[in-house]
């Protein structure tokens, strides 16, 4: 008995040894697999970011502070990666394809500055390769290039919009451009071609696993400090107009086509066969082909002293019958001193271009809606404070001025996330932002440092003029007077169901009650005509709550 039980004893010693030395002997084959696979670099050249841009003839006696003004502004937010989480500010970019972020085993000067990812701190980190065998990867931009290893972690974005996504730490950064600019890293929401292999890229990530719901994604910028991207829809009241919707032609950057430049609402026969334009929220400038971009600022025709500045037209970019356009504070650079045509020459080889990149100062102007499932890109009036002009000077008509026209406002989707940015200079000094850390807007501000919060997406009212009745000669009423689902507007005004028999009343916030006119109820029915989608939007977005962090903007 008792050698029987010695005899049990040592098979069961062997067994465990046998199965350590097997575990051990897994370990390595992975380990060698994942070295071996660090042998296999993905190659890539990412043309649109950070690239170096070439001032055009007429533009030579720009100066320097007006140059650094316009081509080095960036919008960032927060993200983390990990368990536990591990911050990082990051710029959106929809002109690149991957999540990068420096490696804690970087110690150049391109990474010192920055918030650095450690996968070993991390419970759910994963060394991984691509389905080409690829474990690492270089990937060279406008400006420098970056060399990291592939990994698998856990991403947030806000505190609720949460996948496992596959992205790269970088262990070397050229000093130029990455010790001088204010974020950490870059998440890349371009197509799948600009991505290192299945499962890098994002946008399709989240669509795929359900987290994007209706698979849209929207900016809208500011030069304050309310700027913000949203995942998941688009929030109504930044909005001036409805959205026009262009067709994605080619899958890589969101590249859509135009039909023609304009000056004025007048077609100018720039664009035969239609020019192409990549809509880059990683830019900070307008830029195109430069034969095209000589032979705009001949034909605008700008003088150097500014004085003819009052007198320039608008420069437009039709799509069908619409036409989207830019006023002179756009498209110019204005110094006390002096002027120059901002749209700088960048050639983009084929077959991607040539190309006109449509960057920060033309998404100031549109909230730009990026859809992923219908694979299309939407361009409304972003409502900016403080703004006079009318959203029928920007979305307009070939040869005239339109009403509101485009697409119906949809809105945001419940479980939507909206990022705050945050924006400013990249340089060396670029790492405050224009606006206050600790600065509010109502309830919707956070802290710079990437906490999230959540809130219902309440559209705001407008309020009416001093007249209790609505302006309904204006070809924007909606945006003057907004009605709720009770039938009370911001102003107090309510409606009554009434037929021809029945009398009609009408309400004031004093309580005076009394009969209306035909003329005051045919202004009701136009307003209600008029509101009707607003009205059946702004319910439905009402019950969802959205996850919002501040987006900071820096630069050089």
């Amino acid at each position: 008995m008792k050698f029987s039980l010695n005899l049990l004893l040592s098979f069961s010693a062997l067994a465990q040894a046998a199965a350590w030395n097997l575990r051990k002997t897994q370990e390595r084959y992975q380990e060698a697999a994942v070295s071996h696979a660090k042998a296999r670099v993905a190659i890539r050249h990412e043309a649109l970011l950070f690239a170096r841009q070439t001032l055009h003839q007429g533009a030579r006696h720009r100066s320097t502070e007006a140059t650094k003004r316009i081509h080095k502004t960036a919008y960032w937010g927060a993200m983390s990666l990990g368990t536990p989480p591990q911050q990082f500010k990051v710029i959106f970019d929809t002109g690149s394809g991957n999540l990068i972020v420096p490696s804690a085993s970087c110690t150049v000067p391109g990474c010192q500055p920055h918030h650095k990812y450690a996968n070993n701190a991390s419970t759910t980190a994963e060394a991984i390769v691509n389905e080409k065998g690829e474990g690492s990867s270089e990937i060279t931009f406008g400006t420098g290039q970056i060399e990291g290893d592939f990994f698998q972690d856990n991403l947030c974005i806000g505190d609720s919009l949460c996948i496992t996504a596959n992205f790269i730490a970088a262990e070397r950064e050229t000093t130029e451009p990455f010790q001088e600019i204010p974020f950490d890293g870059i998440m890349g929401l371009g197509f799948n071609d600009l991505s290192m292999g299945d499962g890098f890229n994002i946008v399709d990530d989240l669509v795929s696993k359900g987290a994007l719901p209706g698979g849209q994604i929207s900016f809208f910028l500011t030069d304050g400090g309310d700027s913000e991207v949203t995942f998941g829809g688009y929030r109504p009241e930044n909005l001036a107009s409805d959205i026009v919707w262009a067709p994605v032609k080619k899958q890589s950057y969101w590249q859509v086509s135009i039909d023609d430049i304009t000056f004025d609402n007048v077609p100018k026969g720039l664009c035969n066969g239609g020019c192409e334009v990549a809509v880059d929220t990683g830019t900070s400038m307008l830029a195109g082909p430069s034969d095209l971009v000589d032979k705009l600022s001949n034909m605008v025709g700008a003088k150097d002293d500014c004085s003819n500045f009052n007198s320039l037209p608008k420069i437009g970019f039709q799509i069908g019958d619409k036409i989207l356009n830019l006023k002179p504070d756009d498209y110019m650079d204005r110094s006390s001193s002096d002027c120059s045509f901002s749209l700088m020459s960048l050639d983009v080889p084929p077959p991607k271009g040539p190309l006109f990149i449509f960057g920060d100062p033309f998404l100031r102007r549109f909230l730009t809606v990026f859809d992923r499932q219908q694979s299309r890109v939407g361009f409304g009036v972003a409502k900016q404070e403080g703004d006079s002009i009318p959203p029928s000077e920007l979305i307009s008509a070939v040869g005239g001025v339109s009403t509101n026209s485009g697409t119906p406002l949809q809105g945001a989707t419940p479980g939507g996330v909206d990022l705050h940015l945050d924006s400013g200079m990249m340089g060396a000094a670029g790492g405050e932002s224009d606006n206050d850390a600790s600065s509010s807007t109502g309830s919707d501000s956070s802290s710079s440092s990437g906490v999230s919060r959540e809130g219902p997406a309440q559209p705001q009212p407008v309020s009416s003029s001093s007249s209790n009745a609505p302006d309904t000669g204006s070809e924007s009423s909606w945006q003057k007077l907004f009605v709720d689902d009770s039938g009370t507007s911001s102003s107090g005004i309510s409606s009554e169901k009434h037929t021809d028999d029945q009398p009609t009343k009408s309400s004031t916030t004093s309580g005076i009650e009394g009969p209306v006119g035909p003329d005051a109820v045919e202004q009701m029915r136009r307003l209600l005509k008029t509101d009707a989608l607003l009205q059946k939007h702004d319910r439905r977005v009402a019950k969802q709550k959205l996850v919002s962090v501040k987006l900071h903007r820096g630069g050089a």
